[in-house]
């Protein structure tokens, strides 16, 4: 049976401890002995999970219906109802296009991750289309894109971590008189029911982090003599709790809480390496059974001498040319318990990867017990869920803590300044990696895999007739091609992570370059104020 133990220590600090081998007594294992923990909330950057929640993205033509409209003139809806341009939290866009097919766009304001998640800021997300969603549960790896960027062979070219876009905070656009929302940041994403769209559903990723510059939060206190910070208890309606210090089990904030039993995390199912041959198809599985909510995140290189820096891990994938076949480019269905890759590379690929689900589902009930223990035929597991759930059936958000899940720490997070401080190396040629890089050393005792994000983060300076404009832009490289002296030049959107190993790191960023260089270079009003990055380590597998 694994190791796992939850209690209050001799300091009244509540913890939760899951050992990665049986023969280690989390009681008595010193903290500092990092390797032998699979998950322990006394060390640095450890927590339950650090996704909020998945968001579904489907179009709903009979709730929001397009009235016949096109773009640039759609019709607009306003949740929660009674708000308006001015006070929604979510704006559904709704138009039609050429035979027959329809297009939504959902808007999502800070409002609403305030009001639904409690939080102070505005929360990192990320948005992964299924391209398939009729036949098959099928979304794309990462895209490269040599084409759409361009006119006569002259823009730009895209390397994109998911399908087709970035995952940015941007001005929101409008048209006509209703302006209301110009000056409001949103995340969006767009939906269709057009045979062959881009997507025909998303799934947004809420995380409990910061995608601005600001801090994260801090939600513990000094521990108080006394207090009752944890309480497993089936009775009055069931309780599973472990507060942080300084709080006990009946704190109202559920941001003060290690385990909550009304606020249960997204999970990580599977997370490591595979390496997929070229036209290959391999298969990850897991022991569970994977809901509609599931998805894999990912980075992805070339199989080859990671001495060589086109077969390091770079995110976005690498891309140095105009061709095509550079494209680390791979498919993955989910169904049951098992995601299929299949590669549509030239070459092999390295998938560093982590399955990231929620159950998408009202919770369970009938059940009387909240610690478990089991056997799912692969072998022993000890589970915590919350009250109430089912004993025999419990579904991922009945599921608190469990020995099979992956805990993912973050091993460093921060912001840089653009400025030669902070991002003190500038390249001047060749320019497509970006105009400023910070190297990084990661504190990794363990020897994790790194998985870093990262975001530009702008100066707000735009004015209200402007829109589009960025306040933070995610997980997406380009750089120009046939643009005169510009040629070679990454986007000033780009950010590319580049792991040199699994203890540094380089941060790249096209700073205030332009957006584009379509028809010639186009710059935005707001200027970049610096780097966002989170990085996270995954065991190397699970």
């Amino acid at each position: 049976m694994p190791r796992f133990g939850m209690g209050i220590t001799s300091g009244g600090k509540g913890v939760v401890k899951i050992m990665a081998d049986n023969a280690d007594d989390p009681r008595t294992t010193a903290n500092s002995e990092t390797g032998k923990f699979r998950f322990n909330s006394e060390q640095p950057g450890n927590a339950v999970g650090f996704i909020l929640d998945i968001i579904t993205v489907e179009p709903d033509f009979v709730a929001y219906p397009d009235g016949g409209t096109t773009f640039p003139f759609p019709d607009r809806f306003f949740l929660p109802a009674g708000t308006n341009s001015y006070t929604c939290e979510v704006m559904i866009e709704s138009w039609h296009g050429s035979g027959g097919t329809k297009w939504q766009k959902w808007y999502f304001f800070p409002s609403y991750f305030a009001n639904k998640y409690g939080l102070s800021y505005v929360p990192m997300c990320e948005a992964r289309g299924a391209i398939d969603f009729v036949s098959s549960n099928t979304f794309m790896g990462p895209h490269l894109d040599t084409a759409e960027g361009q006119v006569s062979g002259s823009g730009q070219i895209y390397s994109y971590t998911t399908n087709y876009r970035l995952n940015d905070w941007m001005k929101t656009y409008a048209t006509g008189s209703d302006l209301g929302q110009n000056n409001r940041p949103s995340f969006s994403v767009t939906v269709s029911n057009a045979a062959g769209a881009v997507a025909s559903r998303f799934l947004i990723t809420v995380y409990a982090l910061p995608a601005y510059d600001t801090a994260i939060p801090d939600y513990s206190g000094t521990p108080v003599s006394g207090q009752e910070v944890v309480r497993i208890d089936k009775d009055a309606g069931g309780i599973a709790r472990v507060a942080l210090p300084g709080y006990d089990v009946y704190n109202s904030d559920y941001k003060r809480f290690l385990l909550h039993e009304d606020h249960i995390p997204g999970k990580i199912l599977a997370a490591g390496e595979i390496t997929v041959a070229s036209g290959a198809t391999e298969v990850i599985t897991t022991r569970f059974t994977l809901p509609l909510t599931t998805y894999m995140d990912f980075i992805v290189r070339r199989a080859g001498s990671t001495a060589t820096e086109k077969f390091q891990f770079w995110s976005p994938p690498y891309i140095d040319s105009l061709n095509l076949n550079q494209e680390c480019g791979f498919t993955y269905v989910v169904s049951g318990n098992v995601v299929t890759i299949t590669s549509t590379a030239d070459f092999s690929i390295v998938i560093r990867y982590m399955i990231c689900a929620n159950a998408g589902a009202a919770p369970t009930t009938g059940g009387k017990k909240i610690l478990l223990m089991g056997n799912d035929g692969i072998g022993d597991y000890v589970q915590v869920k919350r009250p109430g759930s089912s004993d025999v059936a419990p579904n991922l958000d009945d599921i608190m803590v469990d020995t099979r899940l992956s805990y993912i720490p973050l091993l460093a997070e921060g912001f840089l300044n653009y400025n030669s401080t902070d991002m003190p190396d500038t390249m001047s040629s060749p320019r497509f990696k970006g105009e400023r890089k910070r190297s990084l050393v990661i504190p990794n005792p363990n020897g994790l895999l790194l998985f870093p994000k990262m975001g530009n983060i702008y100066t707000d300076t735009s004015v209200i007739s402007d829109y589009n404009e960025p306040l933070a832009q995610w997980g997406a490289h380009a750089v120009a091609i046939n643009a005169g002296g510009d040629s070679g030049k990454s986007t000033g959107w780009s950010t590319w992570a580049n792991i040199i190993d699994e203890t540094h790191l380089d941060l790249w960023s096209g700073g205030n370059n332009a957006y584009t260089y379509l028809g010639g270079a186009s710059f935005y009003d707001n200027t970049i104020k610096g780097v966002r990055y989170y990085v996270f380590g995954i065991p190397p597998s699970l």
